[in-house]
Formats: structure tokens, sequence, C-alpha cells
């Protein structure tokens, strides 16, 4: 292990906000990381605002930096190349990779730090590339014989000015995929811009406002249509931060008063019930983990994933998309499975900074400093 006595010397940067659409997550994520590392690592705080500048405090949490994260960020804006120089003059070592959401989960971020030779937590770049695009994803699912549920894409070019003849794709696709259809933006988590229509008149009516209030950072995004799936909704997460990965206990999500697993049902206290472990069959559940385990492997996701997946009315699980930077908050879906295997926070977030100092000094480009 590379923590033991040293680990209080580790600086750890936890990167948190971005440009997406998911950045109020992404900030709640940072601050959860914060709260159980503090102690463990020297913890600077960093955040990516939506106009993509940089806030860098000078400092750790505890001296120069204040521990109440409503003083953490009172620093003058800086562009992203002067906040890496920040980065690189402070001596951080390793940084959370808190992000959620295009420029942060999509190998864009992890491609910069890798040019920087810095440790980032999370994926390498093709796995972050890879899974946050839906449509590819559910092709090497495909490609792995691995069961998702049906779909089609309209592309970014038709959408933009309003250009799709709504009922002419209506008619189209639904002879090979009857209705109800989910729409979700190609690239975007969280189930931000998600929504389900019942029918052809709805798609003809509503879909056109839908694209339309989907978050800037999306707007040039490419459109998901995927069958909706009766049956129940789950999702199991994988750790691999030692020569092993190993599934936790699956969720079964029952969202209150909504249609699906909607951003208001995710991060709204008591909107959804998420019930850990899966009141499901041990044989179930085992083709449960199975497939968690199996997807974790295919897209090569460690230190950690989340798969989502139906177990249909006929028992068939479809797996709907995997997550390589789930979300960290109090009411988000990793924690809950950690802590029902009997796996601190404050345990599961070290070991992720760990591998990422680990897999850097095996791939042989980790910078040496005095505190590694």
């Amino acid at each position: 292990m590379l923590r033991g006595d040293k680990s209080a010397s580790l600086r750890v940067a936890i990167l948190m906000g971005g440009q997406s659409g998911e950045r109020d997550v992404s900030i709640n994520s940072g601050k959860a990381v914060a709260r159980e590392l503090y102690g463990r690592y020297a913890l600077k705080p960093v955040e990516i605002l939506s106009s993509g500048e940089w806030l860098v405090p000078r400092g750790y949490l505890g001296a120069e930096i204040p521990v109440d994260p409503r003083g953490w960020f009172n620093e003058k804006k800086e562009p992203i190349l002067e906040a890496l120089a920040a980065l690189q003059k402070d001596g951080v070592d390793a940084v959370f990779n808190a992000l959620h959401g295009p420029l942060g989960e999509d190998g864009t971020v992890q491609g910069l730090f890798r040019m920087l030779a810095l440790p980032l937590t999370g994926p390498g770049v093709v796995p972050a590339a890879v899974t946050m695009d839906k449509c590819l994803t559910k092709q090497v699912l495909l490609a792995a014989g691995v069961s998702t549920p049906r779909f089609f894409t309209v592309r970014s070019p038709l959408l933009r000015g309003g250009k799709v003849d709504w009922r002419s794709l209506v008619g189209r696709e639904e002879p090979r995929m009857p209705f109800p259809w989910v729409f979700k933006p190609n690239r975007l988590g969280s189930s931000v811009g998600v929504a389900i229509f019942p029918d052809g008149d709805s798609v003809t009516r509503e879909a056109g406002d839908l694209i339309a209030s989907w978050p800037e950072s999306s707007r040039s995004d490419d459109l998901l249509v995927e069958e909706a799936l009766s049956g129940r909704e789950l999702t199991c997460g994988v750790v691999e931060t030692g020569e092993k990965p190993f599934a936790l206990p699956p969720i079964e999500i029952r969202p209150h008063g909504h249609a699906f697993f909607d951003y208001h049902a995710k991060y709204t206290q008591g909107a959804s019930e998420e019930i850990c472990p899966a009141p499901i069959s041990p044989a179930e559940s085992q083709a449960v983990t199975e497939t968690a385990l199996k997807v974790h492997a295919l897209f090569d996701c460690a230190p950690l994933s989340r798969t989502d997946l139906f177990l249909t009315d006929a028992g068939k699980i479809e797996v709907l998309e995997v997550n390589t930077l789930p979300g960290l908050t109090s009411t988000s879906l990793i924690p809950l499975s950690a802590s029902k295997a009997g796996i601190s926070l404050l345990s599961l977030f070290s070991d992720i900074v760990e591998h990422s100092l680990r897999r850097a000094e095996a791939q042989g480009w980790l910078k040496r400093t005095g505190n590694l």
C-alpha cells in the first residue's frame, strides 16, 4: 500500500463543478469526498466553473483554506493553463476526479492529466470516452453478447435548428421498436434531459421542446431513443482498487410519483425508495452481479463502476448503461451499497486515491515527489 504512515503528507486536489448539466451533483460529490478524506490527506478543493475558468485556492484544507466549504473558493478565476500551473506549483500528488458529465467524465480531463503526468482517479482515457457515449456503449455490449434495450439515434446536425421530421421518424421506427420510447442526450448522465414518450403523437408535439430544454453543454449532442422496458430497475456497483474486482450488493430503485428514476428522484431526499440489497432471488442477484462484473471488465472500468440494469417481467437482464464516475453524494447509490457491504467511504475513497498512484507507477509515468 502507498498509504501507511505517509498518507497524511500526500497532497490531493479534489476536482468538482465542471461545464456540464451535472455540475451541481459534482460539487456535492466533491464536498462528500472532502468530508471523508479530511485528515487522511492534505486536500485542495478545485472548482471548474461553467465558463471553463478554474478556482484553485492556494494551500490546503485546515491550513491556508478553511474547512467550511463556504470559504473554499475566494480566489480569483484563472484560465485553465494558469490553474494547472498552480496545482503543479503547490505540489499536488494526485487529483480526485469528482466531475460528472461532458468535459469531466468523457476522457477529456483524463487525457489532460495524463499529459501532465499527474495521477487522476477514475478510469483511463479510452474507458471514460467509450462509456460516456451511450450509443457506443450499447454497440460494445451487443458485440460482447450483453443484452441491452433496442435503440436508435438521431444525429446532432439534424437536431440543431429543428430539422427533424418527428412524424416521419415515428412512422419509420415504430414498426421496429414499439412505444413507449425513452429520449436521452447521448453523452449526459444523472437523467438530465431524459423523458418518456408514450406514443407517436406525444413525440410529434413535445420532442422539439425537450431537445431545446437540454443544458447548453449538451446542445450539440446526439439523441438516443431507447425502448422503455417493463420490470424492476436495478443498479450494481463494482470496486477494483486491489488485485481483483468485486461487486457491491445490488440495489432496486423505486421512484415515488415518477415514471422513472429522473433527476428529481435521484437527488431529492425521499423522492425514491432505494432498497439494498435488492429484494430479488439469490439466482437473480447472482445474475445481476455477474453481469455488472462482466460489464466492468469489458470496459476496463477500474477502480469503480456502477452498471444500471433492468430485470424485465420475463426475468431477462437488460443493461442500460455503465457509469465510471458515479455520484458520491449523500443520496447517491454507491455510498449506499458500500455501507451495506461494510465498506466505509473513507476506506473506499482513500483506496481510489491510492489506486490512481499505483496505476501511474505501474505504467511508468508517476512523477515521484518527496511525499511518495
